[in-house]
């Protein structure tokens, strides 16, 4: 059988997973089944009756605020003026991101080059450079230089005084250890504001060791273990100790204070605090109130969060540590320190792994090792750091002396291990398919029926799996073949899927925001695996969001050009295990039935630009030709080789710059429609107007947005619905 607390959150979640599920579609009907928890909650007849409360908070959570849009912010430079809300530092690049409140508008966020010793509540005046949003959905973004700016205090407050001795905190960590070392146990001791080095990041993503890195009730409670308020005996020391309870307390909300007050080191305070007021009245604290009640707390103080991996991630984390409590341990060494963390780690793996696939797409399961493994580590730089932050000053001599030395070689140690965690097989798991709501809502329906009639750990286990599964099954190929030419800005990112299930993407890049490439591909993906990468030339506005393609989906082949041959792109997709081909000019090379890549042969120095492979695509009954960024030699030279053949789409070469060649493109290919991907900026491109007196239709991912051609219904467009081709010119 499970632990008795363990089915009154059962029962809360029968109540609010279908208040949030229906607060979008159906908002009546979740206001409805909220209404009716609340009732229910006062049959005494009814068990778990109090179960019901949990549906409006959930509904709360679920419908988000109104947004008030953006005021229209002018292109150049500009003074800005605001109230500072949020700093976050990335020591190893030496920037700064600070968010401006500026009236009733969502904060702006400015990145800044230096340091800026600024704290949330100063009035902050900086001459910045605003330049466009590289494509229609995205919002402009800031930059401007941290000495240009002048700071006014803010009023004194609890939060400036929080955020004050973060900030001295944060500092005195960086000059002892180092940018590397000491971003890490800033990260790891005082949160979020600084963010340590991004390949460490990814790291821990693909290790399923994030947890590990930004602070948490994990945090929370192992400094919770260091002084004594919990763990062995903990019922004895918290009653017979109040003055020490009450002190330890203090410690712990000054803690969640300097870090930010972040949900879940707030609930972890918040569920310490109501475990030691129980335990002096001589109450008993179970595991449903110590998880109700701070999920109480964070609906009233930031009700969104309810819904977010972080809480969702940790409620499922506690109920899984819970469940590999065990009573008949015979309490031996092997028992404590070797199986019981494994047992726990293993549980709560296993719990996490349905929300993990869910929000991130992937499983890690070499975290059941690696989590017992480094958690000492963790928790031995989180003292180690607190001491040497906290008595660097009034101690100038003796503490770093002591100090620095063995918690950089801890921060060392504990990033290699993680590193080289990376490189083993399965960091991580990827899902095959993103499942469709419906198959997700009746596992989760069956999985949670399944417990509710016998509650036992195997039948938990059961439900755990059933709710995994929905991910690795293929729910079906597109209908029909299909382009996708996403708005990133400058760069270029595409997608060619057909009928039968072959994906191919065809550059993943931005200058503006590699991750967006990424991202638009991923979400684009109707099964989570890329049977096919070509990267058309080594501009790394077309590659620069590779790295993070694979970090969540895995790619079974790679064409590069000849000038990518021995660069990092090819070392990472080997790194990968992708099969990478190498396309020497003057070749050609048909990877699937639908496709046929060129080199053109160009002679010895031509650019990259004009080394570009060019690509053609079979959607249906019609035929895509991508260029690449070949300018007037690539252009000649393709057309002297027979690539440039009647297509019925072109994507424009280089992002519809200026080419003289274009018009002798445009005679031999003679599309019916032209694609250019660009940034907002750009306009039309240079070649627009060439186009549009050619006849051709003209799309642009910087006014347009992502482009789709759908191959069934030969219908073009971008975000808007879109219209059938048109005749050829």
């Amino acid at each position: 059988m499970v632990p008795p607390a363990i089915v009154p959150l059962l029962w809360s979640c029968l109540w609010a997973a279908p208040a949030a599920a229906l607060a979008g579609p159906l908002l009546p009907v979740a206001a409805v089944w909220a209404a009716l928890g609340l009732l229910l909650s006062r049959c005494a007849w009814l068990p778990h009756r109090r179960a019901g409360l949990l549906a409006l908070p959930a509904l709360l959570a679920a419908v988000a605020p109104p947004l008030q849009p953006a005021p229209p912010l002018p292109l150049g430079p500009v003074q800005l003026r605001g109230e500072v809300t949020a700093i976050v530092r990335t020591p190893t690049l030496d920037q700064v991101h600070v968010w401006l409140q500026r009236g009733a508008a969502p904060p702006l966020r400015v990145a800044l080059d230096g340091d800026l010793p600024a704290l949330p509540g100063d009035r902050l005046r900086i001459l910045a450079r605003i330049h466009p949003g590289p494509c229609p959905d995205q919002p402009p973004s800031v930059h401007a230089i941290a000495a240009t700016a002048r700071l006014e205090p803010g009023p004194p407050s609890l939060s400036r005084l929080a955020a004050a001795a973060r900030r001295r905190l944060e500092q005195n960590l960086l000059q002892q250890l180092g940018a590397e070392p000491g971003a890490l146990v800033a990260s790891l001791v005082l949160g979020r504001g600084t963010r340590p080095p991004a390949d460490l990041v990814q790291a821990h993503r693909a290790t399923g060791l994030s947890h590990l890195l930004a602070v948490s009730g994990a945090h929370a409670a192992m400094l919770a273990v260091l002084l004594g308020l919990q763990g062995w005996r903990r019922a004895r020391r918290l009653a017979a100790g109040p003055r020490r309870t009450t002190l330890v307390l203090l410690v712990l909300f000054a803690y969640a204070a300097i870090t930010g007050n972040e949900p879940p080191v707030l609930r972890a305070v918040v569920a310490f605090a109501l475990s030691a007021l129980a335990a002096h009245q001589g109450r008993p604290f179970p595991l449903a109130t110590g998880l109700l009640v701070p999920a109480l707390v964070t609906c009233l103080l930031q009700p969104t969060a309810l819904l977010g991996p972080s809480f969702l991630l940790s409620y499922a984390a506690v109920i899984g540590l819970m469940l590999a409590s065990r009573t008949d341990d015979d309490g031996g060494p092997a028992a404590r320190w070797l199986w019981a963390p494994l047992r726990a780690s293993a549980w709560a793996t296993l719990l996490t792994a349905p929300l993990t696939l869910c929000f991130f797409g992937q499983l890690a399961p070499w975290t059941v090792l690696l989590t017992p493994l480094l958690a000492p580590l963790v928790g031995a730089m989180l003292v180690g750091g607190l001491l040497l932050a906290a008595l660097a000053e009034p101690l100038p001599r003796l503490v770093p002396a002591l100090l620095s030395g063995p918690l950089e070689l801890l921060a060392n140690a504990y990033t290699a291990l993680v590193q080289a965690a990376d490189h083993l097989p399965g960091t991580p798991v990827h899902a095959t398919s993103t499942p469709p709501v419906w198959a997700l809502g009746l596992m989760a329906l069956a999985g949670l029926l399944l417990v509710l009639w016998r509650p036992t750990r195997a039948r938990l286990a059961a439900a755990a799996l059933l709710l995994c599964a929905p991910h690795f099954v293929t729910f079906g190929a597109p209908a029909s073949d299909r382009l996708q030419l996403f708005a990133v800005g400058h760069g270029q990112a595409a997608l060619v899927t057909t009928g039968s299930g072959h994906q191919t993407a065809i550059d993943c890049g931005s200058l503006q925001r590699p991750f967006l490439a990424a991202e638009r591909l991923l979400a684009a993906l109707p099964r989570k695996h890329l049977d096919l990468l070509v990267i058309t030339h080594a501009d790394v506005d077309h590659h620069n969001g590779v790295q993070h393609l694979l970090e969540r989906v895995p790619i079974a082949r790679a064409l590069l050009p000849q000038a990518l041959h021995g660069s990092a792109l090819e070392a990472l997709l080997h790194g990968a295990g992708t099969e990478v081909a190498i396309l020497a000019p003057g070749s050609a090379s048909r990877p699937a039935p639908h496709l046929t890549v060129h080199a053109p042969s160009l002679p010895d120095g031509a650019s990259d630009n004009d080394q570009s492979l060019w690509v053609s695509a079979a959607l249906g009954p019609r035929q895509l030709l991508m260029t690449g960024d070949a300018q007037e030699l690539g252009t000649a030279a393709a057309i002297a080789a027979g690539v440039a053949t009647p297509h019925d789409l072109l994507v424009l070469p280089h992002h519809g710059r200026p080419n003289v060649n274009a018009l002798r493109l445009l005679q031999q290919v003679r599309p019916r429609a032209c694609l250019a991907s660009a940034a907002s900026a750009d306009g039309d491109t240079a070649l627009g107007k060439l186009v549009q007196r050619f006849g051709a239709r003209l799309l642009v991912t910087g006014q347009d947005g992502s482009i789709t051609f759908d191959g069934a219904t030969q219908r073009l467009g971008g975000d808007a619905p879109g219209r059938a081709l048109p005749p050829p010119p």
